[in-house]
């Protein structure tokens, strides 16, 4: 793709546009082990008079610096225990050092986002508009100056496995209610294949935009699957991690992926356009016995539910929220898609509470809110239902 199509698609993308916390808040992401090995020590912290009757995660993604942000005056008063930044943290949109170190000092001036930063426990991952521009994945030429622009500006220690590996991907376990919430973050970026697009789905923006528009039909985008064998998203060190990350014991396990993981049929960025990948991780949850797996997903611009069944599993619910400043307003295609969709200015909720007070489940609350911090999309799943049927015993 050209400097220039990556231009007008950002150009077009951008137009349209109560928990009592389980320790203090951290300034920057919450302390966890390396990421090279299989266990992460839980982060907790000074116990309460009272056990907290849930634990409150916050989500999102897309937040462009130059913008206002008043989203985050809603998101503080819900008071979550965690917020997790699922990418396009800012825009640096740069294909030159000078612009990117630019973008991230724009980054760290947006008051009202700092205030939360610093009052509110939280971890990020980067999707491509942070980690450099459009789209981009492993051929992206300043990819190692990104990685220690994010790790500086997310406070990453000096000897932080980030700054080192081949990635930013990182694992934390927060204890609360008894359990363990594990929040993983795979890095999808900074390894992954070039994007294969068809010419033939995609004429002029202007042209695509106003046909959706007019029919109100889904405008589908130009990238297509990739069966190859070598095409990857993660790289094969993070698979390795990632496989060690499932076998770590916890209740309930919240995958932070920067792009859409159930969400099926758009043509834009998602799993979907690497379907060796998104089986090979279904096939890992599958073998490992990881239970309790949900996803939390970003890019999108707009606010969704999709889940995807598993053969002799449990079905995979994704949870998009996008975007904290930016908002598409044209539908897209989703053959998995099991909500409206919310095209607003939004954000994410997840509470987990247990379902009768004394019993062993747990429910997992969603809400996706608007800007005032209304749920607009709502739903609940119960940690039972995200478990393998039992195997039958042989006689």
């Amino acid at each position: 793709m050209t400097r220039a199509s990556r231009l007008t698609r950002r150009q077009l993308l951008l137009a349209g546009s109560l928990a009592t916390p389980l320790a203090a808040p951290l300034a920057g992401c919450a302390t966890a082990t390396p990421a090279q090995e299989p266990a992460e020590t839980p982060v907790s912290g000074a116990k309460d008079a009272e056990a907290p009757r849930r634990f409150r995660v916050a989500f999102g993604s897309c937040a462009k610096q130059s913008k206002p942000q008043p989203i985050w005056r809603a998101i503080g008063a819900a008071k979550p225990d965690l917020f997790v930044f699922l990418g396009d943290n800012l825009y640096a949109d740069a294909r030159d050092e000078a612009t990117l170190r630019q973008r991230y000092a724009e980054f760290l001036a947006v008051e009202p986002l700092q205030a939360f930063r610093r009052s509110t426990r939280h971890v990020a991952i980067w999707d491509d508009h942070d980690f450099g521009d459009d789209d981009e994945g492993a051929d992206y030429p300043l990819k190692q100056l990104s990685q220690q622009l994010f790790c500086d500006a997310w406070n990453e220690p000096a000897d932080s496995p980030r700054r080192r590996a081949d990635g930013i991907y990182q694992s934390y376990v927060f204890e609360a209610l008894g359990k363990r919430i594990q929040v993983i973050l795979p890095d999808l970026r900074f390894n992954r294949t070039m994007l294969t697009a068809d010419p033939s789905l995609k004429s002029s923006y202007a042209a695509m935009v106003l046909r959706a528009k007019l029919s109100g039909q889904p405008m589908t985008g130009w990238y297509v699957p990739d069966a190859r064998p070598e095409a990857t998203l993660l790289g094969e060190a993070q698979w390795t991690w990632l496989e060690a990350q499932l076998r770590v014991p916890a209740d309930v396990r919240l995958i932070g992926s920067s792009v859409q993981f159930a969400a099926d049929g758009s043509g834009w960025e998602g799993w979907a356009n690497f379907p060796r990948e998104r089986a090979r991780l279904v096939e890992l949850i599958r073998t490992t016995r990881a239970e309790g797996v949900v996803f939390l997903s970003g890019d999108m611009h707009y606010a969704e539910m999709s889940s995807i069944d598993v053969d002799g599993a449990y079905p995979l619910w994704d949870a998009t929220s996008s975007g904290l400043t930016e908002v598409w307003d044209i539908p897209t295609p989703n053959r998995n898609r099991r909500s409206a969709v919310m095209a607003e200015l939004n954000f994410g909720l997840l509470d987990v509470e247990p379902v009768t007070e004394g019993e062993d489940d747990l429910r997992l609350r969603f809400a996706l809110c608007d800007v005032n911090g209304k749920a607009k999309v709502t739903k609940e799943l119960t940690l039972s239902g995200l478990r393998f049927p039992a195997k039958e015993k042989t006689a």
